[in-house]
Parts: structure tokens; sequence; C-alpha cells
């Protein structure tokens, strides 16, 4: 169903004689008690009066009823920005937009992930830990993002994800109560990780400008965040489409440091160039007083926080079940090269003395120090306004389902795309409060502990969710032969109904969530159509029923099902056991990086989700039918009998 441009109609009957004058309006039909359909058919008779050439069908539709175009249609349609201001038609956003694979997920993944702590971490990791105990940390590091990958994907293949990213994802499968406190955890990871970038930019600010005082590197981070902030309330255009030219920068600068690894020298401040002494005296560790082997990965592991951020964009993207495997494996993939040969070849061409006291030893190698500090700085920002961008909205998604009750003024949304300005508020306080602590170093840890946690939780939801579907399958198989399911069997072959008729879901899942009243939440939020995003998965069984179009990007119920993987080339890679495995995995190395810390953001989920429990008991449940303790229960009977 279109849309009409009012605004270029009015453009067009300008030029009529006796056609009203001024700027045209988006008429909202609803208020008159006309459908939208008439709106549709009133549309297409001016046009054809007008001769309006009907571009209203090149946009999708929101919820709402506003119109959603891609990034750059305003100037491949030519809107016509007349009747407003140049520098708001060019630089900020007036409509919602959605993304694609590259040009969002790719990009978005890449930028969070390839950050700070690459540039000023990564020789200094190399001089404590060596080269062989390096490549092991970049190797669990990438492991445990991975797997926390293929569960995020494996959940949105088979399951309907709406926006809210992390928080949707864990909350649709194991409930609000357990997403609620895990999404909370999340978001503040996300904001000490800002505090994080901002930390780092200042630090390497201080030293280029030989500045000796701590509070320097404050007021640099504080100053940083503040103008990032400026930015995301302001929704600025360009600074979106300028995302692929930030990625270029970041290239060069990569592409710099890798030149001079054999273009120069400089003996005097550690790089001695490629020889078999300085790879053979960083091969072993050789730790600083103070540090460990889990320290320096604590401080190495927030690289892979970013690995979510196509996930956190699944509200914003035009085929998401499509982008987020192809963006974030592949941006994964890029990431994962890079780091072994950042570790590799400061191990193999600069002292260790160095490596371990400069923290800017990468700029000394780099053949032109200026193009490897912009990729610093460039890093720093982007990393820091992906992270501005997504943990608002995680924390408006949760205000406005009312999971926590005093949270509720963090849900109203400014503009067209609905920017979470209180939100965004909250965010940037809590991050300037960790910009004091001043050390990117003693922030690592803090950052690792709640994104172990939720990687925890994000395997243990796909595994959860794979053991539900297997064991509802099993019932389903026992109850196949039942005179109902020949009677349902019958008709469907006839063409005569669809499970839907029935109130039965295709698939296996939760089943008992039908009604959203016993659960507190409206029936129509259950039944509503879902414009624009659509369900991200659908059943083998729905495809055969249908007409044979895709339908991946099309409206339809909200639903509890789970539906089988589809197959793909990535799907074999989701495994409930390499889930399950990663989990505890996971949880582990929590305590043997800190384990005052594991202990303080394990503590304080298991408050939130008591308060939750306690003030809301209402939310809704997940869709998965298992029990990890009665599941372990039962293979602990097997083992006794």
């Amino acid at each position: 169903m279109a849309d009409y441009n009012y605004q270029d109609l009015d453009a067009e009957r300008s030029g009529l004689v006796g056609a009203p004058k001024g700027g045209g309006k988006n008429i909202e039909w609803g208020k008159f008690g006309l459908s939208e359909d008439t709106n549709a058919n009133t549309a297409s008779s001016v046009g054809g009066l007008g001769g309006v050439d009907g571009n209203a069908d090149s946009y999708q539709q929101g919820v709402g009823g506003e119109k959603i175009q891609d990034l750059f249609d305003e100037q491949q349609q030519g809107l016509a920005s007349s009747n407003k201001p140049w520098w708001k038609a060019n630089f900020f956003l007036t409509e919602p937009v959605l993304f694609g694979t590259w040009d969002g997920v790719f990009t978005s993944c890449l930028i969070n992930i390839f950050g700070v702590v690459i540039f000023l971490r990564t020789g200094w990791m190399v001089g404590n830990a060596g080269i062989g105990l390096s490549i092991l940390i970049v190797v669990i590091t990438v492991i445990l993002a991975l797997v926390a990958i293929l569960s995020a994907i494996g959940v949105c293949e088979r399951c309907h994800i709406e926006s809210g990213g992390v928080y949707f994802l864990l909350s649709q499968i194991l409930g609000a109560k357990i997403g609620g406190a895990v999404g909370i955890l999340y978001v503040f990871g996300q904001a000490v990780a800002c505090a994080l970038y901002c930390t780092g930019f200042g630090e390497s600010v201080a030293e280029l400008l030989h500045w000796e005082n701590t509070w320097a590197v404050r007021g640099v981070g504080i100053g940083v965040i503040m103008l990032l902030l400026a930015v995301i309330i302001a929704g600025v255009k360009w600074v979106i489409k300028m995302q692929l030219l930030l990625l270029a920068i970041l290239g060069v600068a990569t592409l710099d440091f890798l030149v001079g690894t054999f273009a120069h020298t400089d003996e005097e401040n550690g790089f001695v160039g490629f020889g078999t002494d300085a790879f053979r005296n960083n091969t072993g560790a050789d730790y600083i007083p103070g540090e460990t082997f889990f320290s320096v990965f604590g401080v190495f592991f927030p690289t892979a926080t970013g690995v979510m951020a196509g996930i956190n964009m699944s509200g914003d993207l035009k085929k998401p079940r499509e982008s987020i495997p192809k963006g974030t494996l592949s941006a994964m993939g890029v990431c994962t090269l890079l780091y072994f040969l950042f570790v590799l070849l400061l191990g193999a061409t600069c002292t260790r003395d160095k490596l371990q006291e400069d923290y800017m030893i990468a700029e000394k190698v780099s053949l032109v120090g200026v193009l490897w500090l912009m990729g610093l700085y460039i890093s720093s920002l982007s990393s820091c306004l992906g992270g501005l961008y997504g943990a608002p909205r995680i924390l408006q998604c949760i205000a406005n389902e009312n999971v926590i009750p005093f949270m509720a003024v963090l849900g109203h949304g400014k503009g067209p795309n609905k920017e979470p300005v209180m939100a965004s508020l909250v965010v940037t306080f809590v991050a300037i409060l960790f910009i004091f602590i001043g050390h990117v170093n003693q922030l690592g840890p803090i950052v690792t502990m709640p994104f172990l946690l939720t990687y925890a939780a994000i395997d243990y939801a796909y595994f959860a969710l794979a053991m539900s579907y297997s064991k509802n399958k099993e019932t389903k198989e026992k109850t196949k032969d039942s005179l109902l399911s020949h009677v349902l069997d019958k008709n469907m072959a006839d063409g005569k109904a669809s499970p839907y008729q029935y109130g039965q879901p295709e698939t296996g899942g939760y089943q008992g969530y039908q009604g959203g009243d016993a659960f507190g939440h409206d029936d129509n939020r259950i039944h509503e159509e879902k414009k624009g995003s659509g369900p991200v998965g659908y059943s083998d069984k729905e495809q055969l029923l249908g007409d044979g179009e895709e339908k991946q990007d099309v409206g339809r119920p909200f639903s509890t099902e789970i539906d089988k993987m589809p197959e793909s080339w990535y799907s074999r890679m989701c495994n409930r056991w390499v889930s399950f495995v990663g989990m505890i995995c996971s949880l582990i190395i929590m305590f043997c990086i800190q384990w005052g810390y594991a202990l303080a953001v394990i503590s304080v989920y298991l408050i939130v989700f008591v308060y939750i429990t306690k003030t809301n008991p209402g939310v809704r449940p997940g869709i998965v039918d298992f029990s990890l303790l009665a599941w372990l229960q039962s293979i602990f009977n097997r083992i006794c009998r």
C-alpha cells in the first residue's frame, strides 16, 4: 500500500492556475474516520489530474504510517526541498531511513570492532604476553565473539525479531525478565566502552602534545563525548552518509602501518625492522609487575564488543534476515585477519621494552604518522558514535515495553527516527563518570565483564531455542497420528484451511503465550501487522503453502513459533552444543580476568532480575519451553540409573 508525498504534490500544483500556495502536509486520514486505502485512492486520482508520476511506490511504510526510504533516495529521486532551509534539507534527517548489508551492518560492525584498543594496546599486549600468547588471546577473543554472533544469527533465522537489538533477542527467547536484566548490563557495558574510546582519544592527544596531566586526558575525553552526543541528538545526516568514508580512512591508516613495517626503521624509538632477533625475543611472555595473561586478555577483549552492532540495527535494516549474517560475519573475518597482522608485525619489528612502555609504538612503525593518527582518532570517534547510537535505543526499547516501570520516561523519542534523547543523556552521563578513571587499562576489564555475560546469555538463548524446538518436534511426532492431525492435514492439502485458522503455530514453540491479557500485554501487540521490517524467518511449511514469492520482508502477525533452521552457507556453524560450551567458557573467563568484577556484574544482574519479578511480574515470558535445571536433573538421573 503506497503512501503519497503531498509535499511533492503541492510543488506540482504550485504551477497550476488557482492552485493553493504553501507547503503541503501528510494528512492523517484516521483522524477523519477514513482508512489509508482512501488516502491511496485519493492520491492516485489527484496524481492523474496533476500529472504526478506516482513515485510513492518507491517508499516503504512504517508502523505509524510514515514513509521510510533508503539513505540516498533523496538524491536519486530529486525530492524538492524548496520549503526547507538548505542546511536543514542537506544536513538533518527528515524521514526514517533503512540500511542494507554493506552500508549498514558491515560498515557499523567493522568500525566498532576495529577500535582504539587495536591502535593503542596491541603492541603493549605483545610486549607482555609475547607473540605466541598474544595470538592465543586473539583466538580466544575471536572464538567467544564468533560463537555469540552465530548464536544470535541462529535466533534471528528461526524467530521473529523486531527492533531492540540484543534486548529484544533475549526477551523474545528467554523472557522480558532475563532480557531486561541482561539488557541493562549490556547498555552499561556500552556506556563504559564509550568512556574507553574517548579516554583512548584523550591519551593519544595528550601524548602528541606532551601533556603529562591526567586531567588533560579526562578533559579531552569529556569534550569528545559531549560533541558526539550533540551529533546523535541532532541526527546529522552527513555523519551517517560518511560511514563509508570513515571506513576508507581506517583502511588507509592500516595500509600505512603495513607499508611502514618494511619501508623504514626508527631504532631510537624501538622500531628496528624485520629480524630474527626481535621475533625471537618477543616470542615468549615477559609480564611487567601486576600483569598476567588474563589481565592482558581483559584489556584486549573490548575489541570484540562491537560485533553486535548489526544485531542492534535490526529495526533499521531493509532485510535483516539477509544483512545481519553476511555483514557481521564478513566484518569479523576482516578484523580477525587484521588482528593477526598487527600482532605478528609488531612482534617481528619492535623491541620488547618499547612495546611495553610506548602505547604509540605503532605510530613510529607507520610510514606516515599523520595517517595513523587519523585512523586512531576516527576509530575512537566512530566506535563511540556507534555505542551512543545503539545503547540508548536498547534502553528506549526496555522503557517502551515497561519492563522496568520507573524507566518509562526514557522511552520518548524525537524526530522521524524517534531519537532516544533522554536515554542518550543517561548513557552519556554514565560514560562521563567512567572517563574520570582516566586510563584504558583500568577501563578494559570493566568493559569486558558485562559483554562476556551478554555473550553467555545469547549463547544460552540459542541453546534453549534449539532444545525447545527438538522437544516440541518430538511431542508433535507422537501426536501426528491423532484424528485432529489427519483432519488438519487433509484440509490443508485440499487448500481449505491454513494452520493459523486453528490457532496452532506451524512449528514447535512456546504455545501458552497466545493471549496477551494473562501476561499484561495487549492482544493487538501479538496480532498487529508489522510493516516495513517484517519477521526475520519463516517456516518451511508456510513457504510451501505460499504462492512462491519472496516473503522475507513482508509484514506478518507477531507469533511465538520456532522455525527450522533454513539452509545456508553459515547455518551449519550454528550449533546448540557449541553455543552451550561458549556460554560456559564466557562465564569461566569472567572470573579468571577479575573475580571481583565478575561477582559484581552477576550480583547486579540478579538484583535487576528480582526487581523486575517483584514490580512487574506480568511481563511476557519467552517462547522457549525448556528448563536448564530440569534438563541437567534428567541427565543426572540417567547417569545414576
